[in-house]
């Protein structure tokens, strides 16, 4: 049966997340490794597209109804028969297609859960009250020793750690993350987090292409990645798009909700990749500055540089930054840019405005 939240309802996040991604025709399951699986649905072996997209929509149908394994396999077999797809892995026997459609079935559940499971538990109202993760070993058949080793460790939810062993933790594992409060830790018998332990890694040579790569101990290859993860990336891009058609004062709540949230600690900490919006411009400061958007972003590269540099300066300091820019004047310097000053952590710094094809991204030096 497939896996759904309480009162058997569906599981919005998690037919989102893999609503989202494109069925992609290959012959091998790492033809795409890691991250790039929460944006690709792959069947290794299927290399008809329609063949994949009929694959797709049988487990989108099965997240969105609760469709059992029964049901799976019954379709399987008509979509392979429809589309004429023959020398599959487990074609040959009963038990080789009963294999084969649990391993589809199951693994394309546990990481859509897994990665539905990452948005709830990212998000800021749910951060707030419960910060710490819980790995949770379950599997009793077979169990992984080091995922029993994991069991009941409880970390920052920032934790590094996470990055590489947010379970599942390859085919068949049954591991999951449970979100703590600091009252949580205290009826474990914990006075604080645990102390992630020491990564240790095995060469994987890949028997295909020969490429080798370092992955922790314990997790498969192609599984040391957090499902869903990259997927938030992209939504925070896709956020960044809309608040430039919004209205000015409704793109300011939604921005300066973006940077109180966690969402801005894991940017500020290096855990997601690309831009993130800061501050809102309105219509006069954007006639001054000739500019069609009214988001200023800081990138990441800018973001780990004033990290390095000033250490002394925190994340929370960067919610003054519009109220700071709303009564900024912006002077042209020599290079043809915007500059102003405003005031943070009790320093003065300049706020250099770099207006692109893509938006307007800012950086900022001490002065």
């Amino acid at each position: 049966m497939a896996i759904r939240g309480a009162f058997n309802q569906r599981f919005d996040k998690q037919s989102d997340y893999f609503r989202q991604k494109l069925a992609i025709p290959s012959e091998r399951w790492d033809d795409i490794s890691r991250e790039q699986h929460d944006h690709g649905f792959i069947v290794a072996g299927a290399m008809k597209a329609d063949l994949v997209n009929d694959l797709k929509k049988a487990i989108q149908t099965v997240i969105d109804d609760g469709k059992s394994i029964q049901w799976f396999r019954k379709n399987f077999d008509q979509v392979v028969e429809k589309q004429g797809w023959k020398g599959w892995t487990g074609e040959d026997s009963k038990a080789g297609k009963a294999w084969r459609t649990e391993v589809i079935y199951t693994q394309n559940l546990k990481s859509s859960h897994a990665a539905g499971r990452y948005a709830q538990l990212t998000d800021p109202d749910v951060l707030a009250e419960r910060p710490y993760w819980r790995y949770v070993h379950r599997s009793v058949i077979n169990p992984r020793e080091e995922h029993a080793r994991w069991h009941n460790l409880v970390l920052p939810a920032d934790d590094p750690f996470w990055d590489e062993h947010y379970p599942p933790n390859g085919f068949g594992c049954n591991c999951i993350v449970e979100s703590c409060s600091e009252r949580d830790l205290k009826r474990l018998g914990k006075t604080g987090p645990d102390t992630a332990p020491a990564r240790k890694t095995q060469l994987y040579t890949d028997t295909n292409t020969g490429e080798q790569r370092l992955v922790p101990e314990g997790v498969m290859p192609g599984f040391d990645y957090t499902p869903g993860k990259s997927a938030t990336q992209n939504a925070l891009a896709a956020n960044k798009q809309k608040l430039n058609t919004l209205d000015s004062a409704i793109a300011r709540k939604n921005v300066e909700k973006l940077i109180n949230s966690d969402v801005f600690l894991s940017f500020y900490n290096g855990r997601l990749k690309g831009e993130f919006p800061v501050a809102v411009m309105d219509s006069k400061q954007m006639a001054e500055l000739a500019v069609k958007s009214p988001v200023l972003t800081l990138s990441r590269q800018t973001i780990m540089k004033l990290r390095t540099q000033h250490p002394d300066l925190s994340p929370l300091d960067f919610r003054q930054l519009q109220t700071q820019l709303d009564s900024a004047r912006w002077q042209m310097t020599g290079q043809g840019e915007k500059q102003t000053a405003v005031s943070l952590a009790g320093k003065l710094w300049q706020v250099i405005a770099k207006p692109t094809a893509s938006g307007i991204y800012i950086d900022m030096v001490q002065a």
